[in-house]
């Protein structure tokens, strides 16, 4: 069992931790799996790439420590959240790794589209609202989605929205067209 002491910790170490876990996750099935950052300082679009007979896809790490339910992600100027993200691109995935605080992980494997919906839609009805003085909101460039249990309120309950992608790895297989055994 993995235990994170978040002290020790920042937020690059957390993601570092992230595409490990996921390393070593598509590894132990059979996959080939390599490291954007290994040849790019920190790459802008994806993490890791993997393949297996003959199929190859795209990961975006996304990891959180146990200490918080959110995953954060930057807009950039231009409106842009995951960057390189091709319509229709069925090998394109987000890997969110929920570190737990009891110890241990968990990791959502969601098509990167569905991601990218659903932090713009949030978006959108976030700032069309106004704040508790009724002034507008700002339109800033976080993004949030909260993988807990409060379901009905904006950006939150992705554990039970998100629930058929967590530890599912033959998600990506399956969408991608491979059915494999011991998935």
């Amino acid at each position: 069992m993995l235990v994170i002491d978040p002290d020790l910790l920042d937020s690059q170490r957390i993601g570092r931790m992230g595409e490990l876990v996921v390393e070593l996750e598509l590894i132990a099935r059979g996959w080939y799996v390599g490291n954007f950052n290994a040849t790019t300082n920190n790459s802008a679009g994806w993490d890791l790439f993997a393949t297996r007979g003959g199929r190859s896809i795209k990961l975006r790490v996304k990891a959180k420590g146990p200490s918080t339910d959110c995953f954060r992600w930057s807009a950039k100027a231009s409106g842009a959240i995951l960057l390189g993200l091709a319509e229709g691109d069925r090998d394109d995935y987000v890997a969110a790794v929920s570190f737990l605080p009891a110890g241990g992980y968990e990791i959502y494997n969601v098509p990167a589209m569905i991601v990218e919906e659903e932090l713009r839609r949030n978006h959108a009805t976030y700032i069309s609202g106004s704040k508790r003085n009724g002034e507008a909101r700002k339109d800033g460039n976080q993004r949030n989605l909260w993988i807990d249990g409060t379901a009905g309120r904006l950006a939150h309950g992705y554990r039970q929205k998100w629930q058929q992608y967590r530890g599912n790895w033959a998600f990506a297989e399956l969408l991608a067209g491979s059915i494999v055994k011991n998935a």
